[in-house]
């Protein structure tokens, strides 16, 4: 494959991995959720199986202590990978209530604090927009989850199309600089 062909190959790519986060950023983000799981729990498990590997052995010159992190990663990933879309809306549930308490938290502190520092009042706007934007985490806890996944999808588009772009103007500059050097 030449240089050229490179850069449309790595386009198309680019702009069928962004349709794909695009079409399906629920779904891509229930998968990511699922393979993190997959590497706790493989990780979890590597650290179990080395127990009891070590238990077993009698070069070991020490008794070694179980690894109770490895089997919490084990049990985590194992939830993870199974309940993905639980351990999503429960992630969320927790980040919508943490950023509504940080609205709230802004607004009183304007409030209990106006008689000696006067706030501007956009300031509120800011707080209130924060407080709504944990309240929509709240309420659409999978769509906010996957919002990284189509500002990436997207993203992934856009440089495709770049990347097309790009190579189909360097192949119609190869061809013109190739004419020229026959020429010569």
């Amino acid at each position: 494959m030449n240089y050229t062909n490179s850069f449309i190959f790595r386009a198309l790519c680019s702009i069928l991995i962004g349709l794909l986060l695009v079409l399906n950023p629920e779904r891509m983000t229930v998968a990511l959720v699922m393979i993190i799981g997959i590497l706790f729990g493989i990780s979890g498990c590597y650290s179990l199986i080395n127990y009891l590997i070590a238990t077993k052995s009698k070069e070991v010159y020490y008794k070694p202590v179980f690894p109770i992190v490895g089997l919490g990663s084990f049990l985590f990933g194992i939830f993870m990978a199974v309940f993905p879309e639980l351990f999503i809306a429960y992630l969320m549930f927790v980040l919508g209530i943490i950023i509504m308490l940080a609205g709230a938290n802004q607004i009183f502190t304007f409030i209990k604090f106006r008689k000696v520092i006067q706030t501007a009042w956009y300031m509120y706007v800011f707080s209130l927009v924060v407080l709504g934007m944990g309240l929509l985490i709240l309420l659409k806890p999978m769509e906010t989850a996957s919002l990284p996944f189509l500002i990436l999808g997207y993203t992934s588009i856009f440089y495709g199309i770049a990347e097309l772009i790009n190579g189909v103007r360097i192949k119609k500059a190869q061809k013109v600089f190739n004419k020229l050097q026959k020429q010569l």
